[in-house]
């Protein structure tokens, strides 16, 4: 009986003394290699853009007569930088002599891992940028007005260190909301850039788990 092209596929990804063999191993070898190629170059690239993206923060900030909150958020961008690079590290550990499958696997675990900590991460910096923008602009003179016009237009309304009680309220319902979401807007925002790439891992994972059986 004529075999299917599957039996074939997995015949020669299984058989070591199949002549096909070599030829399917060293294709699932780039196709592995040149997606975690391309995943980790991305990666180190969001490293460059958010280092960039920091000073730029602080140098503007700075000039808009605003260091403190300047230099807070970059703090807070170059602790990404710094775990970013340790997760590198981490990376460039992991055993290059193993098979195929099991290396690409095991960047598998590490990128998930990866994206776990950054959204333990994001669920604080979120916040926390939230707020140093608003104590800055509740500071400045724009903001004064703001804070003003709304004391003289509802003036039975009590206030808590000079704002009116529903702003502060308000804010803190953002503030929890920017926590409580943080883990989707991070994966939204890893997928806008990773998605495609991360997708075709998966893929390539299930492919190789399927011949495996």
């Amino acid at each position: 009986m004529t075999q299917s092209i599957e039996q074939i596929w997995q015949k020669g990804f299984l058989d070591n003394n199949s002549l096909v063999a070599p030829k399917i191993n060293d294709l699932y070898n780039k196709k592995s290699q040149n997606i975690i190629d391309k995943l980790k170059r991305m990666f180190v690239i969001n490293i460059h853009a958010i280092t960039v993206g920091a000073v730029i923060i602080l140098a503007a900030l700075t000039y808009q007569g605003a260091p403190i909150l300047g230099g807070f958020l970059f703090v807070l961008f170059i602790l990404l930088v710094v775990i970013g690079k340790k997760q590198l590290k981490i990376l460039e550990k992991l055993d290059k002599n193993v098979s195929s499958y099991h290396y690409i696997k095991a960047f598998d675990t590490w990128l998930k891992e990866v994206m776990t900590q950054y959204i333990k991460i994001y669920t604080y910096l979120y916040p926390a940028a939230f707020i140093a923008v608003m104590i800055r602009l509740r500071i400045s003179e724009d903001g004064e007005r703001v804070i003003n016009g709304l004391v003289n237009s509802f003036p039975n309304h009590f206030l808590i260190a000079g704002t009116p009680w529903f702003v502060l309220i308000t804010l803190s319902v953002v503030t929890g909301l920017l926590a409580y979401f943080a883990g989707p807007i991070y994966r939204a925002d890893m997928y806008t850039a990773y998605g495609r790439s991360v997708n075709k891992l998966g893929e390539i994972i299930a492919d190789m788990e399927e011949l495996r059986k």
